[in-house]
């Protein structure tokens, strides 16, 4: 095992932005992850082509977009290929320039990346955080934003936003004129899964720009892929434009040739995901206190128990004592917001040496 960390080693891994977590002989329930997903054959597969595929460029941007079309069933010309949904958000926010109305809590980057006077925040109200989608329009009206933005499944409250709210959000975005960026990078996580994606309505709603990470569901967010779906031509040729030739390596090229071939894994993967969430779920509301909202996406949210330390103290004492890394939301548009967790779901047995080491740290 590795020494013990050092407390400026706990002090960044706890509050800086995630990410390079493979340096360290940790758990880390921060990043959301697919435990199942890619399977081992295909890992063998990868490792006996590595030393090819890192020396190789990989295939310009059109060849890749054919590619991740016949894995996402598609088609080519509605989609834009990513190196990861962060590469895109500075294109819309920034390059673009574009209003934007965001719900929070949200994923940092949508509110971070918004130029100066350009981002309209939409306060969820606790204790659940649920979206009304009525308000949330008449505000982008009132606004007069560009476009608005969802995710859902939400990161980070893990609820899923009706799918006929969604329905209706983007046919009254679409009747004021503005889009909606609708980040689906958990979906296939939710009881609905892509039945309920507004990727099925593209060309019903040529506002409506989907945004989805390829890393979360697949398990391969090192991979760093991702893309954006619109029947909106001008929009995607925009951001075609802004986008390099080659923005993703020959590893993710690889990685997408298989993907077709993958696709009853992957379904296999999102239910065991989803049974181990669902007992990760249930095994934190056992905790006398504490407040958990019910899960759609691959990880769990909840409010500390009242007589519990702030997040910070507690993720602070998992690391050094446990070497287990969590992840308190001090750092969201948030009230109080150290006293709630965002929780990754990874293996049953990892969960519950979670949640033991929980309990025994607030005794």
């Amino acid at each position: 095992m590795d020494p013990p960390l050092r407390s400026d080693e706990v002090s960044d891994l706890i509050n800086r932005f995630p990410g390079g977590y493979w340096k360290y002989d940790i758990k880390d329930f921060v990043l959301l992850v697919n435990s199942y997903f890619p399977p081992q054959a295909f890992l063998d597969e990868l490792k006996n082509a590595l030393p090819r595929l890192i020396t190789c460029y990989p295939s310009p941007n059109a060849q890749m977009v054919q590619l991740l079309a016949d894995a996402v069933k598609t088609p080519a010309n509605k989609l834009v290929i990513c190196n990861g949904v962060a590469e895109l958000i500075p294109i819309f926010l920034g390059r673009l320039g574009m209003r934007i109305a965001v719900p929070v809590p949200t994923f940092n980057p949508y509110e971070t990346t918004a130029l100066p006077g350009r981002l309209s925040r939409f306060f969820l109200s606790p204790p659940d955080f649920e979206l009304d989608v009525h308000r949330y329009a008449a505000f982008a009206r009132t606004n007069g934003v560009n476009g608005a933005v969802v995710i859902s499944p939400n990161n980070p409250t893990s609820r899923m936003v009706p799918y006929a709210d969604l329905l209706y959000l983007a046919s009254a975005l679409r009747a004021q004129q503005q889009l909606l960026l609708i980040d689906e990078s958990f979906i296939e996580f939710s009881e609905l899964g892509r039945s309920a994606s507004l990727e099925n309505h593209l060309l019903e709603f040529p506002n409506v720009i989907v945004l989805k990470s390829l890393g979360k569901i697949y398990g391969t967010c090192g991979l760093r892929m991702g893309y954006a779906a619109s029947a909106n031509e001008q929009m995607m040729k925009e951001i075609r434009a802004a986008l390099p030739t080659w923005n993703v390596n020959t590893v993710g090229e690889f990685f997408l040739s298989r993907l077709p071939h993958l696709a009853h894994a992957a379904q296999q993967s999102w239910m065991r995901v989803g049974s181990d969430r669902d007992k990760l779920y249930a095994d934190l509301r056992s905790i006398d206190g504490m407040r958990v909202l019910k899960p759609d996406a691959n990880f769990v949210f909840c409010e500390l128990p009242p007589h519990w330390p702030d997040g910070d103290v507690i993720a602070s004492t998992l690391l050094k004592d446990r070497r287990i890394l969590i992840r308190h939301s001090g750092g969201k548009t948030l009230q109080n917001g150290k006293r709630f967790l965002r929780i990754a779901c990874r293996t049953d047995e990892d969960n519950k040496l979670l949640v033991e080491a929980l309990k025994e740290v607030a005794d």
